[in-house]
């Protein structure tokens, strides 16, 4: 089918499994993730302003609100598969997620926006072995199909076509491991977010002075360690919080915090809401089994 501007997509799903044959397309914004692959043909697509030449496996995410346009080659229709996405098919707590830079940073992805030579909604990728479509192929036939468990090996697809993407940009190499102190204390809180953690004693633990590992760390990741550790520990409460019935003083202690009163507070600033209105508003109502106060 060819696309037209009044075409409304994802209006109670979280991914939809677009293909299209298209003509001339005026510029337009859509409320969700697009990852943009060109089955056959060429065109001229514009982003930002900037006329990108596409040609057969070559495929580009596009960030929420962002404005593009196609316009043809010779006048010659191409097909294009669209992968259309909101954040919280990888989890509900990133329900409110509207920026891919962010979305990297999940937890099932964990490849940091600073570790990338270029912001990746900016660029045209090629799928030269066409691995990255035979993922998508995969995924489409789950999606038509529906079958028993398709929306979470569709949560798969999409993360491995991600991180396979991202891959291709990273400034990292083997061999290389130029932020390699900053990349072990990610993993470190990744694995110890829970427990109480210290700069002072990942600098003894590392052998490096203080003031050298967080000016590395900033450097490396663009903020701080505290305000890290504090951003890890916000998502780790909001996907128990969204996902579980857990009472909100339990998951406070499960995310390294003993005093709950402190995780409300943090929890607020960084969610702009308390965890009783986090729950209410990203919790299925069959996900309830009891409420826990706030």
């Amino acid at each position: 089918m060819y696309f037209e501007p009044e075409m409304r997509f994802l209006q109670e799903d979280t991914v939809e499994f677009v293909s299209l044959m298209q003509g001339n397309i005026p510029p337009h914004q859509h409320a969700f993730f697009e990852l943009a692959y060109i089955e056959d043909g060429q065109a001229i697509h514009i982003l930002g302003g900037n006329e990108m030449h596409v040609k057969k496996g070559d495929y580009f995410i596009i960030n929420y609100d962002e404005e593009h346009a196609y316009t043809l080659i010779n006048n010659q229709p191409f097909s294009l598969i669209n992968v259309l996405f909101k954040a919280d098919l990888l989890d509900k707590s990133f329900k409110g997620c509207r920026d891919f830079q962010n979305l990297i940073n999940h937890y099932l992805i964990q490849i940091s926006a600073a570790s990338l030579e270029q912001k990746p909604t900016n660029m045209i990728f090629h799928d030269a072995d066409g691995a990255i479509y035979r993922i998508i192929r995969r995924a489409r036939a789950e999606y038509e199909k529906q079958d028993t468990g398709y929306v979470a090996l569709l949560r798969c697809y999409i993360v491995e076509i991600i991180i396979r993407t991202l891959r291709t940009i990273c400034r990292q190499s083997a061999g290389a491991g130029g932020d390699d102190v900053s990349r072990y204390i990610r993993d470190y809180v990744e694995k110890n977010y829970m427990n109480p953690i210290t700069l002072e004693d990942l600098s003894r633990q590392l052998h490096f002075s203080l003031p050298y590992l967080s000016a590395k760390f900033k450097q490396d990741t663009g903020e701080n360690f505290v305000a890290y550790l504090q951003q890890k520990r916000m998502e780790k409460g909001g996907q128990l919080i969204a996902n579980t019935d857990k009472k909100f003083d339990e998951i406070a202690w499960l995310v390294g915090y003993n005093d709950v009163k402190f995780f409300r507070t943090l929890f607020r600033r960084h969610w702009g809401m308390t965890p009783r209105e986090f729950r209410k508003l990203y919790q299925k109502p069959k996900a309830r089994k009891t409420q826990a106060t706030a």
